[in-house]
């Protein structure tokens, strides 16, 4: 990520504004926990460091690392919430943030992160993610049930047709909740969310799915049945790979496992790592289910009469 000069310098000003040095070292260890401002500078301990030689290298490492827009992230939420039991004030705040924001980003003050704006630019990562390091996100994933005998009985222009408007219904659902699709196969999608409150918009992309599909069998559908789906939740940590196929992550072999081996049609199924993080409402329209396993699960489905 380019940062220019002016957005640099506004962060080496509210860092050491803000901050005495050992209150900044803490600060980077929030980011990195093996930071050493001492060891990074290379003044001996025994020396005082400059307040702004300091912030000046902390600055510098974090972007040589790529986690600049987390240190900013950071000095947002210490100046909301406080640090060690402490309120600071934090100059400047406003003005490096819309300095992020002229580079095509958003901030959300509820959450203090930072996404790509969407109406201006959407990729993958949203702009913050890096090549090869680990984030914990919540992913969702569909699959078609009985693909393989929808695509042997009827013709393939009936079948192209059905799966590219289940598909937009499916990237509507996730564009909607700043989700990304992160790959589509023949029979099935996955779609990650990145930030605050990951497990409750996944949820709810999944369950709008559901809603959408029936809706779409009831109206559309040219097939003589219902298209039918296999919906997951699942939040874990990934390695982060601009190719989905590089992905790793024992995040990703849950999902599958949830959708493939306890999943049914037209439900959603969601692990208790999703379940805990969702609002009393939201967790009001599941079912909880225990596997044989001792493995806690939670599925929603459409209900009528009820």
């Amino acid at each position: 990520m380019r940062i220019s000069v002016k957005t640099r310098n506004l962060c080496v000003r509210c860092l050491a504004e803000s901050f005495d040095v050992r209150t900044m070292n803490h600060v980077a260890r929030l980011i990195d926990r093996n930071y050493d401002i001492h060891e990074r500078s290379g003044f001996p301990e025994t020396m005082v460091i400059p307040g702004r030689d300091a912030a000046k290298q902390i600055v510098l490492d974090l972007l040589a690392w790529n986690r600049f827009i987390e240190l900013i992230q950071q000095l947002a939420r210490i100046q909301r919430d406080g640090i060690s039991g402490r309120m600071y004030r934090v100059p400047g705040l406003r003005a490096l943030i819309r300095s992020v924001e002229e580079m095509g980003f958003h901030f959300d003050a509820e959450t203090c992160t930072f996404h790509e704006d969407a109406a201006r630019n959407r990729t993958p990562n949203w702009g913050v993610l890096e090549e090869g390091r680990n984030y914990v996100v919540s992913l969702l994933r569909i699959d078609i049930v009985g693909n393989s005998r929808l695509v042997k009985d009827y013709p393939n222009d009936i079948i192209q047709q059905t799966y590219a408007e289940l598909r937009e219904i499916f990237q509507t659902a996730v564009d909607g909740r700043n989700g990304r699709v992160w790959n589509w196969e023949g029979d099935g999608a996955t779609a990650a969310f990145y930030g605050e409150n990951t497990q409750l918009t996944a949820t709810l992309a999944a369950v709008n799915i559901v809603h959408e599909l029936f809706f779409y069998n009831a109206l559309r559908c040219r097939l003589p049945m219902d298209l039918q789906v296999r919906a997951a939740v699942h939040n874990g940590q990934i390695e982060y790979h601009e190719k989905f196929e590089r992905m790793k992550g024992p995040a990703f072999s849950t999902l599958v496992e949830i959708e493939s081996k306890h999943g049914k049609p037209q439900s959603v199924y969601l692990s208790e790592t999703v379940y805990t993080a969702l609002t009393a409402e939201v967790a009001d329209w599941l079912t909880p289910l225990r596997l044989k396993s001792g493995v806690n699960l939670y599925r929603y489905e459409l209900k009528f009469g009820e």
